[in-house]
């Protein structure tokens, strides 16, 4: 890079979030990593990034964080949007409580509108930047017992694809990483929910759905999104994608 460049992570401390704060930082990017949980934030303090405890989807945090990356950088060259949950409902759609659906797009969905909303501005004050939001296979497929997180992912691809034909003439790039199941905490949570007597099982069937025999490690999806913030070409803009060991192609 020819200059600092700025990002915001969110969801930094979980095992994506981390690993893509770790690559910016290994780039020479200054990085404002963002989560609600203090723990997972220790770690990355060792590296020298900013950090903020937020809640990704509630206005007030939101604007408080992209005002002290601004503050503290100068400016702000993009943000990697990668806060989420799964759903605590793994059941049909009739069963799942209105709960259950309203924080699942409250968390998944808002936040990347907010996100994006709050950030833009500063974007295209520095002369364009770059969002990357994240989706999920389940962004533009389908899985059953998953219709609220199916819900909140689409919704996301729909947005960011706005926003890319919005922004575009402002050198504004947007778009949409979607990973398969890894080996993550959420991860984990999906296992248990598919099959909670045995978690195993549920970890076979995530794996037997990638072409590779496995499922995929959280480093690997987010260098993706680190290169679509620093290095993809200017004229790559609302396109999604997959890292998911070639499901997308079945």
């Amino acid at each position: 890079m020819s200059a600092t460049r700025a990002y915001i992570v969110t969801g930094a401390g979980g095992g994506m979030g981390s690993a893509a704060v770790r690559q910016l930082v290994e780039r020479g990017a200054n990085v404002l990593a963002v989560d609600w949980k203090p723990e997972g934030l220790e770690p990355l303090r060792e590296l020298g990034v900013e950090t903020a405890i937020a809640d990704v989807a509630d206005s007030d945090d939101v604007q408080a964080f992209v005002a002290q990356a601004v503050e503290r950088f100068g400016g702000l060259d993009g943000i990697f949007a990668i806060a989420g949950i799964g759903t605590t409902e793994y059941k049909p759609l009739a069963d799942v409580s209105n709960e259950t659906y309203d924080e699942v797009m409250r968390v998944n969905a808002k936040s990347v509108w907010l996100g994006m909303k709050y950030t833009l501005p500063h974007l295209v004050a520095r002369g364009g930047g770059a969002i990357v939001n994240t989706g999920s296979h389940l962004a533009w497929h389908a899985a059953p017992t998953f219709s609220a997180y199916c819900a909140s992912k689409h919704a996301v691809v729909g947005m960011t694809k706005a926003v890319a034909l919005e922004y575009g003439l402002q050198n504004v790039r947007a778009n949409i990483l979607c990973p398969s199941a890894m080996s993550t905490a959420m991860g984990q949570e999906a296992a248990e929910g598919i099959d909670p007597a045995n978690p195993q099982h549920g970890w076979q069937i995530m794996i037997d759905q990638s072409a590779n025999g496995r499922v995929g490690r959280p480093e690997e999806a987010a260098a993706v999104g680190v290169w679509l913030l620093l290095d993809a070409p200017e004229h790559v803009s609302g396109m999604i994608f997959p890292v998911d060991g070639a499901q997308a192609a079945k």
